[in-house]
């Protein structure tokens, strides 16, 4: 995660802003592990497990660590951007569907690793021969023959980034996300240390925007026929409400869906979001809002208020902090004058 303002810099500039508030504590330390996949309140792990030990993954699948992982597959580039972040960079041996870019400080380091297309197969994962695989949920299907409780009878560990498979997931899910790599590669002070410098840059957006009426934002991940493929209830719709914005789909019991364009005028979005990723260029998907007829009375559209951020930055990684600051300042500029 970038160090956008350090701490006491980003409080004294959030105190000289029209609006505060509170916003954020430091989680306390944990009397027992927390699952993976139930996370409460992102508390820090207790620094005295040996293993094995067992965390709770995607579907309910228990997963044994039995041992600090030495050769790690990495399925997607948030996940790999998370393990970046803790100085787990040499660990990876290979990675897939690369389709966003990790935070900039580790790209050089990130993108001489090893990589394959699409998401790796059982049989791939076996002639790779890793101990450990990480990812979001999307990579453990049955699709692939890659599920979690079928990776362990090969002995090989594996886990999921819980925000890839919650409805409604927020900020203590990559908060958790860290916590348990830091359990399992023994690197707990890393990750207390780069989830508390988190904190504080997302306690600094949170109080500078306080006070300050929600803005309607709408994402706009790509077209499709029957209209836009857009977020519902999901981590980059909690990233908007952080930042003073309000997703106008999370009313949606999904994490993505597709909408019409006629509901996307009807709410009127303020602030478009555009995922920039994929075959479509970030220009491409500009010109395709700005020349949809049906969306000339939008008012984003209209004043020109269209942002854009990499999948690395509105999924969990260690981009999360800088999103949140991101979007803030999109929204409501005035408090950052």
């Amino acid at each position: 995660m970038k160090k956008l303002v350090p701490l006491t810099l980003a409080l004294a500039l959030a105190l000289g802003l029209t609006a505060c508030g509170t916003a954020g504590q430091n989680p306390a330390p944990a009397a027992s592990p927390t699952p993976a996949g139930d996370v409460q309140g992102a508390e820090t792990p207790a620094n005295t497990e040996v293993f094995p030990f067992t965390l709770t993954t995607k579907d309910g699948a228990e997963v044994t660590f039995t041992h600090v992982p030495e050769k790690v597959l990495c399925t997607n580039v948030n996940t790999g951007d998370q393990l970046m972040a803790l100085g787990l960079g040499d660990r990876i041996i290979y990675t897939a569907n690369n389709n966003t870019r990790v935070a900039p400080e580790y790209r050089a380091e990130y993108e001489v690793i090893p990589q394959m297309a699409d998401k790796p197969s059982l049989e791939t994962i076996l002639a790779l021969e890793p101990d450990f695989v990480y990812g979001r949920s999307s990579a453990f299907s049955e699709k692939y023959n890659t599920e979690h409780d079928t990776l362990s009878r090969y002995g090989i560990m594996s886990l999921s980034s819980i925000e890839g498979y919650k409805l409604g997931a927020d900020l203590e899910d990559v908060y958790q996300d860290f916590y348990n790599l830091g359990r399992i590669f023994q690197v707990e002070e890393q990750a207390e240390e780069l989830v508390n410098d988190m904190q504080a840059q997302i306690a600094a957006a949170e109080e500078a925007v306080a006070g300050q009426e929600a803005i309607p934002v709408f994402v706009f991940d790509m077209a499709q026929e029957e209209g836009a493929y857009t977020c519902g209830n999901n981590f980059t719709s909690k990233l908007i409400e952080h930042a003073g914005g309000v997703n106008i789909f999370n009313d949606l019991d999904t994490t993505w869906a597709t909408v019409s364009w006629e509901t996307v005028v009807e709410r009127a979005p303020e602030v478009i979001v555009i995922d920039d990723y994929g075959d479509t260029s970030l220009e491409e998907k500009i010109a395709q809002l700005k020349e949809n007829p049906a969306l000339a009375t939008v008012p984003a559209i209209q004043n020109g208020r269209i942002i854009s951020v990499t999948l690395c930055e509105s999924f969990a990684s260690s981009m999360t902090g800088d999103t949140v600051e991101k979007f803030a300042r999109a929204f409501h500029p005035d408090c950052f004058a």
